[in-house]
């Protein structure tokens, strides 16, 4: 592994704002829902258009510096989490009862990713 370049750092920083700023996103988006309040669909998707483009932009990253390993497990977990999400919005779009289990699953996979990107971060 080589040092990191300056650019190569703020865009892994970059990457994890946005990380960061799409789960606090979902947060609040699995709050309001908690408490019975419908967020608009279009507000959900814009939840879900972040995710992907994140997603997007750490595959552009990884093929650039395939070496670090704990990012491109994040790429593969985020993809994972992406589809959950699609599930929800299947769900919400259909105006059926969201599964707590889905919700759960879709929030955990986004911390192992978060996780992984932070780990990917401090190496490099």
């Amino acid at each position: 592994m080589g040092v990191p370049s300056d650019g190569q750092t703020r865009m892994l920083l970059a990457l994890l704002i946005l990380m960061i700023l799409v789960m606090l996103a979902g947060v609040t988006l699995a709050t309001l829902g908690m408490r019975a309040r419908q967020v608009p669909l279009p507000v959900s998707g814009l939840h879900g258009v972040a995710g992907i483009l994140l997603i997007v932009l750490l595959v552009i990253h990884d093929l650039h510096f395939p070496h670090n390993i704990p990012l491109n497990a994040a790429a593969v977990v985020l993809m994972l989490t992406a589809t959950g999400g699609l599930l929800l919005f299947g769900f919400r779009a259909g105006r059926q009862a969201v599964p707590g289990l889905v919700v759960s699953l879709h929030a955990g996979f986004a911390v192992v990713a978060l996780t992984l990107m932070i780990v990917g971060y401090l190496r490099g």
